[in-house]
């Protein structure tokens, strides 16, 4: 093992982390404008790289491994007039079509022709649903992070809590990549860390079916391409500050309180040549820091509400200041090297990391706003990419990459600091807030992932672009959750006062653990570019080693604390039997002993998953498309791993649920069909008819009986099923005539069995059967409508975001008892009514004025513009996110206590800024 690690630091240290070069192709015919016939021979150069080719014997060429970006294209040929083409945009695995018209010359012309170029608004090469957009479009948009653009896109919406749901997957269902190389947490399918605006050349989100080269990923992939340095120097300083600014005190309290400064933004990027052009750089560093909307008071010390002092007991309140209690702050930044060594070799260097500190509302705390913690987070990532041009179509890419990301949340550091107080002061009637106390957990785990991989891409011919690779991933994942308890002294009593203690690793109140899981993939893929008829085919294979252990008998899984008599002590005289002469504490196994017959090995997953994409050219501006693939997934981490030592009580009941290393890989089939037409000069319409059918989704097993009678226990299965089924329509006009706009309606029907892994296990708790029913998810959202316009000229420019939609999901309750508490009846069904229609709209104004060299432009970003009350969660006795009927019920019970301000989305924020440009 340690040869193994030394081996993968010096080839990190050898060739420095990696990145696959997001990449498309440039293709296109060269022909004598007076006769129509082929050039054969021409020189087609993309300006400011050495990138080019020249026109075969018909006249056409291929240039590929083109960067994303826009670029000048110029043509020429002895005896012919040059012709330059400008603002040619080239975009991530896609072809751009660029045909050029030579006009012949007898005599030396001086000028060349030179020609504006047009994003074609129909990508003919497009085989499944995927939305791009480039950075040009990102700075007309009023954006405060890429989530919020990412949500913009037809089939994508955002749960209650804030996750990302793309096409009705689960939120851990998404890939996210930078320049093709995953970002994506494994422990828990998030994004490990925050890219900002700023640095994207190019956001692709792809919610259809996908290539054979993305993997482990089932709803759809993020792609986030990111700038590097050009030939030319460039920088930006960007500076905005703010507040939130609503009437609704009624809900969110302290926040009719404007302070300029609040909520501030600070940013900045540079980029360009380094000694010479071969060398290019680019920097961008963020802070961007919110002081939140949700506030508590600090009425009561989390210490308690008295505390001697100089021999006397006095009073112990808080200052009863307001305290916000969903802050967040991060720093954020990347830094890229490039650098063409030879004519055939190039290395890119790349480093992208970010460290967020958050706080969450919890509402029990709200009078007790210091005794609850947040959370810290941070994710760095470095990557280089080393490719090889074997010939002129032709190329390999050497790649190798490290990342981390870690994850802590903890009240004090210090975990026997004495300002922790005994879990007694957590206890307080029910409808009352915190008088007292400190949240005892601590928890922190942390990924360390190192991986390499090798592409190898050639255009065999005018039609065929084929590509293979493969890819390894080593993993170590470390996981600790604590939960504080008090110390005793050797008589077993509780220390006086309370002085916290962590219990050993065969406690349930203390799990700690580390996992080295093991992935390796390889697939190939074919483009097929026919002048009326595109194929994208492919073929994927996975392998995924968990490297863990089950128990080998269900019955009695705890080797810490076994219930059968033979897994406790040793059977001595060989007799098969445990008599009373054989139970003695010196007769026990070890736990090392109990290890060697404990457990099984998990075995070795192995998945094909094929690929189909088809497009067919219609007319010239129009194409229908279908495609079909299986996408598989290896379950997150924290599914496989937390709770795999199952660590049963005696207690009574069902336990759990606890994790499974054993887990099979889920799966998804999708079938989409789709038409692109473009309209009048400018206008482009794209419909999509999908359908998902989804299998072996995370689930928690039914009751498995152990030794002892009355106890059983949950873990983690491949159970449950669901089936999403939509149509989305996008309409979209490009800027012209100083304006352009963007239209998206969504209809989906999102149904499974559990929406989480956990669903099944409480519906056990309460006596329900095993799910076998579809009902709606918990983020199912039928009608999505999303718009954006933007008006501008040269030196101003107006942008709106809006969106409007029909409310998720809930399950309905009935209050039984006027002082007894919410019960659900049998007979209501899972989410079986919709929260109120939920509508936003952002609005930005900018200004653009010349000072000296620079550009300067000042702006206001207003987001939800008309402070709407969007209600993301309810009661579910009545529907509404400001009443129930427990408020008329209950006689007992805080000022203010049914007031949940986490029902609510947020409320409306000013900025104004000013961004600085050289």
């Amino acid at each position: 093992m340690k040869t193994k690690h030394t081996f993968i630091l010096l080839l990190i240290l050898s060739t420095i982390p990696f990145v696959l070069n997001a990449q498309g192709k440039i293709a296109g015919k060269v022909i004598d404008k007076s006769t129509g016939e082929p050039i054969v021979g021409a020189n087609i150069i993309i300006e400011g790289t050495n990138l080019g080719a020249a026109s075969d014997i018909e006249g056409e060429y291929v240039i590929v491994r083109v960067p994303s970006g826009r670029y000048n294209v110029a043509a020429s040929y002895i005896g012919y007039q040059k012709v330059i083409t400008q603002n040619v945009q080239v975009l991530n695995d896609l072809t751009t079509r660029l045909d050029f018209e030579l006009t012949p010359s007898d005599v030396k012309i001086s000028e060349d022709i030179v020609v504006v170029a047009q994003a074609p608004l129909v990508k003919k090469d497009l085989t499944a649903t995927e939305a791009r957009v480039t950075s040009e479009e990102i700075r007309q948009l009023p954006l405060q992070d890429l989530n919020s653009l990412i949500t913009l896109q037809a089939g994508v919406n955002r749960d209650a809590g804030g996750g990302i749901h793309i096409r009705g997957g689960r939120s851990s269902e998404i890939s996210y990549l930078i320049n093709g190389i995953s970002i994506t947490d494994d422990f828990s399918r998030s994004q490990a860390l925050q890219v900002e605006t700023e640095s994207v050349q190019e956001l692709q989100v792809i919610s259809g079916t996908f290539n054979a080269e993305y993997g482990n990923a089932m709803s759809g992939v993020v792609n986030i391409i990111t700038k590097t340095g050009g030939s030319k120097f460039q920088s930006n300083f960007e500076v905005w500050t703010g507040d939130y600014l609503s009437d609704h005190t009624d809900v969110f309290w302290n926040v009719d309180d404007f302070n300029p400064s609040a909520n501030f933004n600070l940013q900045a990027s540079a980029g360009g040549p380094l000694f010479n052009d071969d060398v290019h750089y680019f920097f961008a560093a963020r802070r961007y820091y919110d002081g939140g909307y949700i506030y508590g008071r600090n009425i009561y010390s989390p210490q308690g509400r008295y505390k001697f002092e100089n021999g006397q007991l006095v009073e112990n309140t808080g200052d009863s200041s307001y305290v916000s209690m969903n802050s967040s702050d991060r720093w954020s930044g990347q830094a890229s090297f490039s650098w063409q060594m030879f004519d055939n070799l190039k290395l890119k260097i790349d480093a992208f990391g970010s460290s967020e500190e958050n706080r969450f509302y919890d509402h029990v705390y709200r009078l007790n706003p210091y005794g609850t913690m947040g959370g810290k987070s941070a994710g760095y990532t470095f990557f280089a990419n080393l490719t090889h041009l074997i010939y002129q179509n032709t190329f390999q890419e050497f790649t190798v990459a490290y990342k981390y990301n870690d994850y802590k949340s903890r009240l004090y550091e210090d975990p026997f600091d004495p300002r922790y107080v005994h879990p007694d002061s957590l206890n307080v009637p029910g409808y009352h807030f915190l008088r007292a106390g400190t949240n005892l957990n601590r928890f922190q785990r942390n990924t360390r992932s190192v991986i390499l991989k090798w592409d190898f891409t050639s255009q065999i011919d005018k039609i065929n672009l084929v590509k293979f690779g493969v890819e390894y991933q080593t993993d170590k994942v470390f996981y600790e959750n604590i939960n504080l308890i008090p110390a005793v002294d050797e008589n077993g009593q509780q220390l006086q006062p309370f002085v916290p203690a962590i219990q050993t690793i065969d406690s349930p109140q203390h799990d700690r653990f580390e996992r080295t899981p093991d992935k390796f993939s390889a697939y190939i893929q074919d483009k097929i570019e026919f002048e009326s008829l595109i194929i994208n085919i492919g073929l994927r294979f996975d392998l995924f080693n968990p490297n863990g252990r089950i128990p080998v008998d269900p019955s009695d899984p705890n080797i810490f604390n076994p219930f059968k008599l033979e897994h406790i002590y040793k059977d001595a005289n060989n007799d098969g039997k445990i008599g009373l002469d054989e139970q003695t504490e010196s007769n026990k196994f070890t736990l090392e002993e109990k290890e060697k017959f404990w457990y099984r090995e998990t075995t070795v997953k192995t998945q094909l998953s094929p690929r189909l994409g088809i497009a067919y050219p219609i007319t010239d501006k129009g194409i229908i498309r279908f495609s079909y693939g299986i996408f598989q997934q290896i379950p997150e981490y924290g599914q496989l791993y937390i709770g795999d030592q199952y660590k049963l009580t005696s207690a009574q009941g069902i336990q759990g649920p606890f994790g499974n290393p054993d887990l099979k890989p889920q799966r998804t089939t999708i079938y989409e069909l789709g038409l692109q037409q473009q309209f009048f000069e400018d206008f482009a319409i794209d419909i999509t008819a999908f359908y998902r059918d989804i299998r072996d989704w995370i689930s928690s097993s039914q009751p498995i009986p152990t030794f002892l009678a009355g106890i059983s226990y949950s873990k983690r299965i491949n159970r449950d099923f669901a089936n999403v089924r939509g149509i989305t329509l996008a309409v979209n006009k490009r800027f012209a005539n100083n304006y352009s706009f963007g239209v998206d309606y969504t209809f989906q029907i999102a149904e499974g069995t559990n929406s989480s892994p956990d669903q099944e296990f409480f519906s056990q708790l309460n006596g329900a059967e095993p799910t076998k029913i579809l009902t709606p998810l918990d983020w199912d959202q039928t009608h999505t409508l999303n718009a954006n316009v933007y008006i501008g000229g040269e030196t101003w420019g107006a942008s709106i975001i809006s969106s409007l939609h029909t409310g998720q999901p809930y399950t309905p309750t009935f209050i039984a008892g006027a002082y007894t508490g919410r019960n659900v009846l049998a007979g209501l069904a899972n989410n079986s009514r919709r929260k109120p229609l939920i509508a936003r709209v952002d609005l930005e104004v900018r200004k653009n004025i010349k000072i000296l060299d620079s550009d300067v432009q000042f702006f206001v970003k207003v987001f939800n513009l008309f402070d709407a009350k969007n209600p993301v969660l309810v009661f579910g006795d009545t529907g509404k996110p400001d009443f129930t009927i427990e408020q008329l019920q209950v006689r007992d019970y805080d000022p203010d206590w049914f007031v949940y301000p986490n029902f609510y989305s947020e409320p409306r924020s000013v900025y104004v800024g000013t961004k600085i440009s050289l």
